[in-house]
């Protein structure tokens, strides 16, 4: 009995931590036929070039989107919940201003970043304000930083089906196993 029931509760914490841990796909299309790009490396573009981003979470999680520019300016490109299976697409953005490397900070977590929202809502009701966005540049570091002491994400490259052009097959990047991310993707231009 002793015996079953250590095993039963294995089991039952085996379930629970799996349920605990994000799953997600990200896919950076970028170009004319909008071809899958690898996001673990920086990805060089040319000015005026588009891409768009397609963020589809295999449970219910939050979503921060954050870019911090190649003369230090930065912008928030999305905030809040997306629903498990949901398919979300940011952009297309185009890539413009002086050159440099631009860095778009992806954020996934399973629980709100409320530091993070109270910061998002203050730089949105005043965005010209530079404290206000240091303020926000360091929380992302921060979130960054607490991310990495867990180790590097897990991820894999991995085939994601044919185009909708019916072309060359696309591919996405997926980040399994921890509760929050915080994926950097390096544009240099």
């Amino acid at each position: 009995m002793k015996r079953a029931f250590s095993i039963l509760f294995f089991i039952i914490a085996g379930i629970n931590l799996h349920a605990q841990t994000l799953s997600w796909d990200i896919k950076f299309l970028a170009g004319e036929n909008w071809e899958s790009i690898p996001i673990n490396r920086r990805i060089n573009m040319e000015e005026g070039m588009n891409f768009l981003l397609i963020i589809t979470p295999a449970s219910d999680c939050f979503c921060y989107a954050v870019v911090n520019d190649s003369e230090r300016q930065i912008a928030v490109v999305y905030n809040g919940e997306i629903r498990s299976g949901d398919e979300m697409s940011l952009g297309p953005f185009m890539v413009a201003g002086e050159p440099g490397t631009d860095t778009l900070y992806i954020i996934m977590s399973l629980k709100r970043q409320e530091r993070l929202d109270s910061l998002i809502q203050g730089f949105n009701e005043n965005p010209g304000s530079t404290q206000l966005a240091d303020n926000l540049r360091m929380e992302v570091f921060a979130l960054q930083a607490a991310a990495a002491a867990l180790g590097e994400p897990p991820h894999a490259f991995i085939a994601g089906g044919g185009t909708s052009r019916g072309g060359q097959e696309d591919f996405v990047n997926r980040y399994t196993d921890k509760e929050m991310y915080v994926r950097p993707i390096l544009i240099r231009h």
